[in-house]
């Protein structure tokens, strides 16, 4: 996936953008309801998303790997997801997707940490 990095800074730049709508919103009607929500989109969306871009970027072997694919599905995935489930849970509709996508979340993590151990020293 020749573009990886730029594919998450874009995901994690309109997660952003989600984020900061939903924050505008709940200043501006004094409504916390979705804080989690909120945080989800921001911490779990752009701020992990667009630091993984910046990996794949700084490290261009990282794009050679062969779990590069399913590292980013996962975690492309899991991220949003994550906001989803916060929105279900707080609509007392239940845990499954939140719980689903912290299973891939973490999977993405996992895999992101093993391909930049295994290939961050080594030259396409």
């Amino acid at each position: 996936m020749a573009s990886i990095d730029r594919a998450y800074v874009t995901i994690g730049l309109a997660l952003l953008v989600l984020g900061m709508l939903l924050g505008f919103y709940m200043g501006a009607a004094n409504d916390t309801k979705y804080l989690n929500v909120h945080v989800a989109l921001l911490l779990g969306g752009f701020v992990v998303l667009t630091l993984y871009g910046f990996l794949y970027r700084l490290w261009p072997s990282l794009k050679h790997a062969a779990f590069a694919k399913a590292q980013f599905w996962s975690a492309a995935v899991g991220s949003l997801s994550l906001p989803i489930g916060a929105a279900m849970i707080i609509n007392q509709m239940g845990v499954a997707v939140a719980a689903a996508g912290s299973l891939l979340a973490i999977i993405g993590a996992v895999l992101m940490l093993w391909i930049f151990w295994s290939r961050s020293g080594k030259v396409p």
